[in-house]
C-alpha cells in the first residue's frame, strides 16, 4: 500500500469510529433555555395558534410529578397539532429545571423565564397550566390534574 492510501484507509477508521460513538437518543430531554419576553410573549400570543404553557419550578413537587404525564400526552397528541411548552419560574435560573428534564426525558420545549412570569402571567399557583388559543388565554388550570382530566382537556382543546 502506498502512503497515500494508508492515510485515506486511516482517516475512514477514524471517521467510522466517530460515527459509531455517536449516541442517537430520540427520547432525549431538551436543554433548558432562557427566553426573553417578548420571545416568549410571541410564542404564546402569536396569532391562530392554539399553544398550552406549564409554569413550573424544580421546588414544586406536584409540578415534578405532572411532567411524566404531560411528557406522556404531549407524544399521544403533537401529531394531531398539540402544542405544549414549558415555562420554569426558578430564581436559579435554567439549571435548576435541567436535571429533571433529563431524568424524566421530556421531550417538549422547556424556557427559563424566572420569577417575573409570576406577575406576568397572573401565576397564582403551580403548576399552572395555561390555555391559548388565537392569541388570548382561554383558561387557567392550577394545581396538579390527572393523566385522565389532561387528555380529556386536550382532546377539547384540540377540538375547538
Amino acid at each position: 500500500m502506498t502512503r497515500i492510501q494508508l492515510r485515506i484507509l486511516f482517516a475512514t477508521a477514524l471517521l467510522i469510529i466517530k460515527l459509531l460513538s455517536i449516541q442517537v437518543n430520540a427520547n432525549a430531554a431538551v436543554t433548558v433555555e432562557k427566553i426573553s419576553e417578548a420571545a416568549l410573549d410571541k410564542l404564546i400570543y402569536s396569532g391562530d395558534n392554539k399553544v398550552v404553557v406549564t409554569f413550573m419550578a424544580a421546588w414544586c413537587g406536584p409540578c415534578i410529578d405532572e411532567l411524566p404525564t404531560l411528557n406522556k400526552l404531549h407524544q399521544k397528541y403533537k401529531a394531531r397539532g398539540f402544542r405544549l411548552i414549558g415555562v420554569s419560574i426558578d430564581l436559579e435560573g435554567p439549571q435548576a429545571m435541567q436535571p429533571i428534564i433529563d431524568k424524566l426525558k421530556v421531550d417538549f420545549p422547556v424556557y427559563w423565564y424566572g420569577e417575573s412570569a409570576i406577575q406576568k402571567y397572573s401565576i397564582f399557583a403551580i403548576p399552572m397550566i395555561m390555555w391559548v388559543k388565537d392569541g388570548r388565554i382561554i383558561e387557567r388550570l392550577p394545581g396538579r390534574r390527572s393523566q385522565r382530566e389532561l387528555d380529556k382537556k386536550i382532546r377539547q382543546f384540540l377540538a375547538q
